[in-house]
């Protein structure tokens, strides 16, 4: 046999009693600080920001409206302000092998200083280079040793005309070649004259001519050694005019730098590859055709000039970044292209951050289900996170099978703390379907949604609508709109000794409340208007149970 227990209304609705609460108004109420009903989740995170040992990433989880994305950003941005700024890192051209540009790191703030000072030598070696190439003591010491090459060469040349004089022949240079003619009075003959002499004066001549030609060839053996000896010193000369030109602009940059290798071990490199290729920045080899300050400017910038990655010079402790859109390329970064008559082109300059290279030496914050989203970034995440690097590549051409000849950047050193933010079902998903995953999220941040409804927590829950209040810009609560927002959480939580953590609800209700206290024109927030909110809010959305409970009556 069934036996029914009656209820009374007061075991029905737990009413707060508005006596209870000691104060008339919130705007009496000190504001409240920290997050509502958050214990556990404070330590966890408390915890996951202090350990610095690889794989104690955090995942926030819980369900939405509950604060957690604001709760990770003001916690992680508290400790980041008081860490130390990361380094700042920026891409060179590899001199060695363009296609591998380096990376370069700097100490916070150092980077756009050394950006700087790059750009100001590029501008002064377009200045002095083409003006010590001009100067008279060059043009001298080149001219000696043009004038040193044509004294071989007239040198051999006037022993076989003198030979050539002896038997009546004369020596002419038509357009870089040398011939020999019979001479007659003082004339050199033509076709006609020469055939007129008897078969012995032509035989003779002929004869001498040959012998000219073997004793020129002989006389001119050396001639290409010293072509190129005279080569040689030209680029000699060359080359110790352009490091005359450059040392001073190089020396108080070296001074700079004294204590970072890599960037010392760059400016070498700059400085030797500058001078080896003089010619191709003066133009007098015409490499560049034709020879303009806007061509010299643009070869010096697009091999010399400096690609700034991450800029940490206005960044205060470590970086809190936020992510929104997960993408590869927006994770990782990307190596942009140009497109000039048709075709695809690239450079070390067109190297493009990402939010691994933005966050790196702080901390990164993503959403868990965007994250998943995205093709190829899961998987590359727990490949930099092992690896502790961060490679700009393209996924895409592994899947593809086209791949286009690209650049292959450094790898950047990675370290970072991640902060994934997401529900429950995708925290448990992950934990069952990828055994890396435990290992690289360690902390687990586990929201509450609801909380003991005790006297002091209510007294914090109205401290809480104080501040929430005061955020929004919302007139201030009486107390019985207080006692009555308490009921509200309290059937939110579906349990009357419970208090819902949903605090974006909670902001919703305050603000169409507080619409309703406009058009009543009253100065506070009292039971009547959330009470008016609550019955509005029930019939915009109410059209489905009511199409359903119709149904059931009839």
């Amino acid at each position: 046999m069934v036996t029914e227990t009656r209820l009374s209304s007061e075991q029905l609705y737990f009413s707060c009693d508005p006596e209870l609460l000691p104060f008339k108004t919130t705007s009496t109420l000190e504001p409240f600080t920290g997050f509502f009903g958050q214990n556990r989740a404070i330590e966890a995170m408390a915890f996951g920001i202090g350990m610095r040992r690889p794989g104690y990433n955090l995942f926030v989880m819980g369900t939405p409206h509950t604060g957690r994305f604001s709760f990770a950003m003001e916690n992680l941005k508290a400790v980041a302000k008081k860490e130390k700024t990361p380094k700042d890192w920026i891409y060179l051209n590899n001199l060695q092998d363009n296609r591998h540009p380096l990376a370069i790191s700097f100490p916070a703030g150092k980077a756009q200083s050394f950006k700087r000072d790059i750009k100001q030598i590029i501008e002064g070696a377009l200045s002095e280079m083409p003006a010590a190439f001009e100067s008279p003591t060059y043009q001298r010491k080149k001219s000696k040793i043009e004038r040193d090459f044509n004294r071989y060469y007239d040198r051999a040349i006037d022993a076989v005309e003198r030979e050539a004089r002896e038997h009546s022949i004369a020596v002419y240079r038509d357009a870089g070649t040398i011939g020999f003619t019979p001479v007659a009075d003082g004339q050199a003959m033509d076709e006609a004259v020469f055939s007129q002499l008897s078969e012995d004066a032509r035989d003779a001549f002929t004869k001498a001519i040959s012998e000219l030609e073997d004793q020129l060839n002989e006389a001119l053996t050396g001639l290409p050694q010293w072509r190129r000896e005279a080569a040689e010193k030209l680029k000699n000369l060359d080359r110790d005019t352009t490091r005359e030109a450059l040392s001073p602009l190089f020396q108080p940059i070296r001074e700079k730098y004294a204590n970072l290798s890599a960037a010392m071990d760059y400016l070498a490199e700059m400085e030797t590859s500058l001078v080896k290729n003089c010619s191709e920045i003066v133009g007098d080899d015409k490499v560049l055709e034709p020879v303009t300050d806007a061509a010299r400017r643009s070869y010096m910038e697009s091999n010399y000039g400096v690609n700034l990655l991450v800029d940490n010079i206005k960044t205060k402790g470590a970086p809190v970044v936020y992510e929104a859109h997960p993408s590869y390329e927006n994770l990782f970064g990307r190596v942009e292209y140009n497109t000039e008559m048709g075709a695809l082109s690239t450079n070390y300059k067109l190297i493009r951050s990402g939010a691994l290279h933005q966050a790196n030496g702080g901390y990164l914050v993503m959403e868990a289900e965007k994250l998943l989203e995205q093709p190829f970034v899961y998987g590359a995440l727990k490949r930099a996170l092992k690896s502790h690097e961060i490679r700009i590549e393209s996924p895409a051409s592994e899947y593809t099978g086209i791949s286009t000849i690209t650049l292959l950047p450094q790898a950047v050193p990675l370290t970072v703390k991640l902060v994934l933010i997401g529900s429950r079902d995708i925290y448990y998903l992950l934990q069952e379907l990828d055994h890396d995953f435990e290992k690289m999220f360690r902390v687990v941040v586990d929201f509450d949604e609801d909380v003991k409804r005790t006297p002091q927590m209510v007294r914090s829950y109205a401290r809480l609508m104080k501040t929430l209040a005061d955020e929004e810009g919302l007139a201030p609560l009486t107390r019985r709109a207080v006692a009555r927002l308490v009921e509200h959480s309290s059937r939110q939580a579906q349990n009357q000794e419970l208090l819902s953590a949903h605090i974006g609800e909670l902001v919703d209700l305050l603000c169409e409340a507080d619409f309703k206290r406009i058009q009543e024109e009253d100065e506070l927030i009292n039971a009547d208007h959330v009470e008016m909110a609550l019955n509005a809010k029930e019939r915009r959305t109410a059209r489905m149970a009511e199409k359903i409970e119709e149904g059931i009556v009839e």
